[in-house]
């Protein structure tokens, strides 16, 4: 009990969001925490190892491609941490479902690139919004995304920005590295019209964003995807991009071909009011 009164006093208020933040997303690089919680890499690397040190953090170097230098340290929670955590979401550290062993084989697992890649979207998102004077406002990671949806589809996160001068934009990721065929694509998108009409998101009609990495891997999607009823759309984003403008690509698509939609329908109903057979025909002209 007094060691961990000893650490709360320790820790200030970004340290505990750091916390949070390596256990809704599993793993962040130094680079992804710095563009989060701090305005230099100096003082992120000087505070990451003292959370290190005191047990709140713990970290690993993948194995990285050989002469491209050493590879940036990858940060999970450490048992302090947990602890941390469990202390502000209201529960005791055994309910977090969270072990140090799980944490620590991220490092050897094949869900590393993913989760990273995942992780740079949201962080370069959060950055790019910051510089355009608005924010992130909400960032879940899977696990909370899937319960969320009723365990129905597990999206890789779900994000709401807010910038000036523009409205909310609420979304769901699907990160695409071009490895999941067209077809379990559209049985996520099927999942995803089942799941969200019943979820608490439902009122933010989020949409759902697939980010793959070529234009034309983007545009196969897009046709492979174009019955589907939830509005979904696939752009082309690398970590050397911006994920700002992924995003707001997507969603002015599905605006665009969403007014489209409408036209045709508009259309098409002044062309049966036109025929309709039910509309009284005019009395015949009088003999003369």
């Amino acid at each position: 009990m007094a060691a961990a009164l000893q650490l709360a006093s320790r820790l200030t208020d970004r340290d505990r969001r750091i916390a949070l933040d390596c256990f809704e997303h599993r793993v962040l690089t130094s680079e992804q925490l710095q563009r989060r919680h701090f305005a230099g890499a100096r003082t992120a690397r000087a505070r990451l190892e003292q959370l290190y040190l005191l047990r709140v953090l713990d970290r690993f170097r993948p194995p990285w491609p050989q002469g491209t230098g050493s590879a940036p340290y990858h940060w999970v929670l450490d048992e302090a941490g947990a602890h941390i955590v469990a202390e502000q979401l209201g529960l005791e550290p055994k309910e977090l479902r969270w072990r140090r062993d799980a944490a620590i084989a991220l490092a050897g697992s094949s869900k590393l690139r993913h989760q990273i890649e995942v992780n740079e979207f949201f962080t370069q998102l959060a950055d790019e919004a910051r510089q355009a004077g608005g924010n992130l406002r909400e960032w879940w990671g899977e696990r909370r995304a899937l319960e969320v949806l009723d365990g129905i589809v597990a999206p890789d996160g779900y994000g709401r920005l807010a910038v000036p001068c523009q409205p909310e934009l609420s979304f769901l990721l699907e990160l695409d590295r071009a490895t999941e065929d067209h077809a379990r694509l559209r049985q996520k998108a099927k999942r995803y019209a089942k799941a969200l009409p019943r979820s608490d998101l439902s009122a933010e009609d989020p949409i759902v964003l697939v980010a793959v990495p070529t234009a034309v891997r983007a545009r196969a999607l897009e046709e492979a995807l174009a019955s589907s009823s939830v509005p979904i759309a696939a752009v082309p984003w690398t970590a050397q991009g911006s994920a700002r403008t992924a995003l707001l690509q997507a969603n002015a698509r599905l605006r665009r071909d969403a007014g489209a939609a409408r036209s045709r329908l508009e259309r098409a109903g002044d062309a049966r009011e036109a025929i309709d057979p039910m509309t009284p025909a005019p009395p015949p002209a009088p003999y003369i």
